[in-house]
């Protein structure tokens, strides 16, 4: 609610076409009434709006995983087809935070504690986070200012899942310096050395990689030359490459 109100007044300023949406995972029964207030409230600011249902749900795996990838492709496909080439998402330096705190318990390295960008593509479409370095509080505020209602939704408050013990665990840390702004700052200087990173290995790359026959075919020597990191992200670059851009996911530093 509050990416809507900052949006609606920046869109009206700058003449930019607006629309919103919302997705029911159909997880909880309030979730259909709660889509339905966000209805009204784009109406009554002259936005359309529009809730993707999602019922894909089979009680198997990481449900929070399988509704946020879920999530992505209904609201990509709802872009595309609406002609609309970003959708701006409403995450918070808090939950930055989170997403950081949470990967450093999976053993993450410089990519996975980059957490959350601003800007990112996926699925064609571009996505932007313009309130990733406002604190969730600051927001709540804005929105008792404007006396603009929202909803609580209670699964953030739900123990059961990862990010919600991680949420109740950064008050524990924060007398240690360990809090949302430490580990915001940490996300954007790790988001730093990916940068670099990338560089490095783009030059690389250049220097020593061909497609030959549908194959990657690498020069051996500049390929060792390479420091240990470096090394891992040209097999990476180079294994997406072959099976058309999934990115292959190592559970642990590739060795030569």
């Amino acid at each position: 609610m509050a990416l809507l109100s900052l949006l609606y007044g920046l869109s009206a300023a700058a003449g930019t076409h607006l629309e919103t949406v919302t997705v029911d995972h159909g997880l909880r029964p309030e979730a259909a009434g709660e889509a339905a207030f966000v209805a009204r409230r784009a109406s009554a600011l002259g936005l359309s709006h529009e809730t993707l249902r999602w019922r894909g749900w089979d009680g198997q795996g990481n449900l929070q995983n399988a509704a946020r990838e879920a999530r992505y492709r209904l609201m990509a496909d709802w872009a595309e087809r609406r002609g609309l080439p970003c959708v701006a998402l409403g995450h918070t330096a808090d939950d930055q935070a989170e997403t950081v705190l949470m990967r450093l318990a999976r053993r993450s390295g410089v990519d996975g504690l980059s957490a959350m960008v601003p800007r990112s593509n996926r699925h064609g479409i571009t996505w932007l986070r313009p309130l990733l370095f406002a604190r969730r509080e600051a927001l709540r505020g804005h929105l008792r200012r404007a006396a603009v209602e929202w909803v609580d939704d209670p699964s953030n408050d739900d123990p059961r899942f990862a990010r919600i013990q991680t949420r109740q665990s950064l008050a524990a840390l924060a007398p240690l310096g360990i809090d949302v702004e430490a580990l915001a700052e940490v996300a954007r200087n790790m988001a730093t050395a990916r940068e670099a990173l990338k560089s490095q290995t783009d030059r690389t790359a250049g220097d020593i990689l061909r497609m030959e026959a549908g194959a990657q075919v690498m020069q051996a020597e500049g390929f060792f030359a390479a420091p240990e990191e470096i090394r891992r992200r040209l097999m990476i670059h180079a294994l997406g490459q072959v099976n058309g851009g999934t990115y292959p996911r190592a559970a642990a530093p590739w060795r030569p």
